[in-house]
């Protein structure tokens, strides 16, 4: 295969314009789903995690408010200093504290040091218990400081006493401790711990992310898990070292990972500097936009075959009827005329063919053709002057008639004569698209003449023409047709005389507007729908329909010639008036430009 030959040229541009399209959309698809895909998740996990964060404070806020519970009972603060073996004080103690435990559902135990007393108290869902120790329960000791503090998730702490069988030794909570004081001093009068469980926790996270497919951690400030979808990891330090970053991050925000995405908010909290994490896997993250370029890559390939497949067919059915004319137009070049071009094919090769044998058909008959041709533009030629004689002939004899009428003294025949004769060489300037209104004011002032003498004075008419409208250029026979309507169909003697006002200015917009009413029969409410409803079409759609199509050829045809010839879209209305009678509003850009 040549490499010029079109055959070649034609295979490599449709690969050309088929693979690069192809491969560009394909990886362009792929950033720009990527992209709007990950900026879409992180917008919506984002305002999840948002939501997420402010149900937990509220979470914290209710145990931190139940916590000062202790302060309001009066009583409560001086309990702390009296006898052990004060037994109201204690009652008081134990009720207090069993309120706080039954205040909210994941409160597991109260646990509560007297530093006046040395009086260790730990209020369950079982009996409660108390005992006299000289320092609080080792676990406090961390978080024995001026201000409330929480420490991880950890097994609930027995505080020293025996076990109960009905406690829950194997359940996870988080302790809230509260160093209780009596202000203003500063002095701590007992250190008070509540193991709350993570149920609350858990059931607000639960709602903040996909567990098969995502991943989720609220963390402290030092790493340690809070809550996680995997039990295991729960109060443990996270082995990631990517949200070591996000934890020491004062702000919200998200990171995109080599395997992950995380978007992080952190709890404005002061007792629990907690961090809530979400992680989304980028073969999750992607998964739709994956299975769309594969889907995509499939089509791709597929279509790229048939690309292939079809070019080819396409050149060998394109290029083997061209070498087959180009067989025959070599025998022709040798001068056999007459040889039989066999043409099958019923694409644009074939009709060449056939085109080019009837061509050598043209060819072989040449100077018989060329006679016919000649005798043919002769009688046409003859036709022509025919058609010229007639409207001449016709108008040299009516001004015969009107010489021998004004012979006779017949003036008012002379007259109508001359507007007659006035009228056919108005309508024979042929050369004339164009005329100004007053001209064709003036032919239809000729008109009206003929028509008052037919019809015997039974209608008169009226002008007011603006001067300034008179320079207006209009299509020429515009406005007779218009009028013709209403000798045809509306004037009526039964009405009374006919009155026929004809009207035009020029807007501020350079619009010319003639208006033509008349007092005769109005049309009938059908048949002038029907017309308003063609006039809006053709303005509105410009429907190509033929004047037999339409109600009125005559206002069809005034209205195409306005629009051929306006720069903008000319308007014709029709409009019944009061009590009886017509109007029609014509209306168009003065300015025109000529169609041809």
């Amino acid at each position: 295969m040549k490499s010029h030959s079109i055959r070649s040229k034609l295979i490599r541009f449709m690969l050309i314009i088929t693979v690069i399209p192809l491969v560009l959309s394909l990886v362009i698809t792929l950033i720009h789903t990527r992209e709007s895909i990950k900026e879409q998740s992180v917008n919506e996990n984002a305002r999840l995690i948002f939501q997420g964060k402010t149900n937990l404070v509220n979470y914290l806020n209710n145990i931190n408010r139940a916590s000062i519970v202790v302060y309001s009972d009066p009583h409560f603060l001086n309990n702390l200093s009296k006898s052990t073996d004060d037994y109201q004080a204690i009652a008081e103690i134990y009720t207090t504290l069993q309120n706080l435990q039954g205040s909210l559902p994941d409160i597991q135990q109260v646990y509560l040091h007297s530093r006046q007393t040395n009086q260790s108290t730990l209020i369950t869902n079982s009996i409660p218990r108390r005992g006299i120790r000289d320092t609080p329960y080792e676990s406090t000791l961390k978080y024995d400081t001026a201000s409330t503090g929480i420490e991880p998730p950890h097994l609930v702490h027995s505080y020293g006493f025996p076990p109960s069988p009905n406690d829950y030794t194997d359940r996870l909570v988080f302790t809230f401790y509260r160093p209780i004081v009596r202000i203003p001093s500063t002095t701590q009068l007992a250190i008070m711990a509540i193991d709350v469980k993570l149920d609350g926790i858990a059931a607000i996270c639960n709602q903040l992310y996909d567990s098969g497919d995502e991943q989720l951690y609220l963390l402290d400030k030092n790493g340690t898990v809070i809550y996680s979808g995997n039990l295991e990891e729960v109060g443990k330090p996270l082995a990631n070292n990517e949200f070591k970053a996000i934890t020491s991050n004062n702000q919200a925000g998200f990171t995109d990972g080599p395997d992950a995405i995380q978007v992080y908010e952190k709890l404005e909290v002061p007792f629990a500097e907690w961090t809530l994490v979400k992680q989304v896997p980028h073969n999750i993250l992607y998964r739709k936009s994956t299975e769309l370029i594969t889907i995509n890559a499939i089509i791709a390939a597929l279509a790229l075959l048939a690309v292939i497949l079809g070019t080819l067919f396409i050149s060998f059915r394109i290029t083997r009827p061209i070498k087959q004319l180009a067989s025959y137009m070599n025998q022709i070049q040798t001068g056999r005329l007459e040889v039989d071009i066999e043409v099958d094919s019923q694409d644009e090769i074939g009709s060449l063919s056939r085109r080019f044998r009837q061509m050598m058909d043209t060819i072989n008959n040449l100077i018989l053709r060329k006679y016919r041709l000649e005798l043919a533009n002769k009688n046409n030629q003859l036709r022509a002057l025919q058609a010229q004689i007639d409207p001449h002939f016709l108008y040299n004899t009516l001004q015969s008639i009107g010489t021998v009428a004004l012979q006779n003294d017949g003036h008012r025949v002379y007259n109508l004569l001359a507007s007659l004769s006035d009228m056919m060489r108005y309508k024979m300037r042929s050369d004339e698209a164009m005329v100004t209104l007053q001209e064709e004011i003036d032919h239809l002032k000729l008109y009206l003449d003929l028509q008052k003498e037919r019809f015997d004075e039974q209608f008169d008419f009226t002008w007011d023409l603006d001067p300034a409208s008179l320079s207006a250029t209009i299509p020429k026979m515009t406005l007779q047709p218009l009028i013709e309507n209403y000798f045809k169909h509306g004037l009526d003697p039964k009405l009374g005389k006919g009155r026929l006002s004809i009207r035009s200015h020029v807007t501020p917009a350079n619009r010319l507007v003639i208006e033509i009413e008349n007092n005769g029969a109005s049309i009938p409410d059908l048949k002038l729908k029907q017309l308003q409803e063609e006039l809006a079409m053709l303005k509105d759609e410009n429907e190509e329909i033929g004047p037999q199509e339409h109600a009125s050829i005559g206002l069809y045809n005034v209205l195409m010639r306005l629009r051929l010839y306006s720069v903008d879209t000319a308007n014709l209305s029709i409009e019944n008036v009061e009590p009886h009678g017509v109007k029609i509003t014509l209306e168009y850009a003065w300015e025109w430009s000529d169609p041809a």
